[in-house]
């Protein structure tokens, strides 16, 4: 606040304080008790002679609450107890968090146990499409997951294979992805085709299933061909390559042709 406000703030309130004696000469000053009349003044003696001495004045007497005895705490009231057993509160929230970390750790080894294999694609029919002609797949016809509820993908996984689905090797088929990033911008005669744009070094680890190796036919080259997709058409193979038991490629394109237009 500004010095001026101040100031006159402490005005009005020096007012305020002696407003209401002002203009009275200092001699004039009288108490409450001589400002009485004598009227007020024997009406109060008269009120004091109809007071009995000798009886206690109850007007003013206000009566005592009546006290409640209370009875020693309960233990509960101390150190939390169950209800039910009598568990202190310490214990049932040690035996708590005991069963939450029981439900995570069981949570995650349910999250990493090998599913159950089954069958859940009994039959596919696949169509001759385009030309060169091949048999329309999708990475969906591939995808192990959704045909034989198999995660992880073990390495004899060519076994569980339905029959429609081993019927492909060696058939002329025609599937769509995306180029995985190579090193050379063009004269490419081998590559990687991805289920999309969102693996590997583009963001998530890809499924082996999620990818599949092309060998273009001999005398054939591509450019490489960024972030859409294309068609490749040639002759598929299903052939379980794995290390240590962890499988390095499954499907694979020989003699194989770009289609990109």
């Amino acid at each position: 606040m500004p010095c001026h406000s101040r100031i006159g703030w402490l005005l009005v309130g020096c007012v305020v304080a002696l407003g209401c004696d002002a203009g009275r000469p200092a001699g004039e000053f009288k108490t409450y008790d001589q400002l009485l009349t004598k009227e007020q003044a024997a009406a109060g003696t008269a009120a004091d002679r109809d007071v009995d001495e000798d009886q206690p004045l109850t007007a003013d007497i206000v009566p005592e609450p009546e006290r409640t005895v209370v009875d020693d705490p309960p233990v509960s009231a101390i150190v939390p107890i169950n209800v039910v057993d009598g568990t202190q509160a310490a214990s049932i929230l040690e035996a708590s968090t005991s069963n939450s970390q029981a439900v995570t750790s069981a949570v995650a080894a349910a999250a990493t146990a090998p599913r159950t294999i089954e069958l859940l694609v009994p039959q596919r029919e696949f169509k001759l499409e385009g030309k060169p002609a091949g048999l329309r797949v999708s990475y969906d016809d591939l995808d192990l997951l959704k045909i034989l509820n198999m995660d992880p993908v073990p390495a004899d996984a060519t076994d569980h294979f339905p029959g429609w689905l081993k019927d492909l090797n060696g058939k002329q088929v025609r599937i769509r992805g995306f180029m995985y990033p190579t090193f050379e911008s063009s004269g490419i005669e081998q590559f990687v085709l991805a289920r999309d744009n969102q693996i590997c070094c583009f963001g998530r680890d890809p499924k082996v299933y999620d990818l599949i190796a092309v060998q273009l036919a001999p005398g054939r080259t591509t450019d490489y061909i960024p972030n859409r997709p294309f068609d490749v058409v040639g002759t598929f193979r299903i052939e379980m390559l794995a290390e240590r038991g962890k499988p390095l490629g499954l499907y694979w394109l020989e003699d194989a042709q770009v289609i990109d237009r």
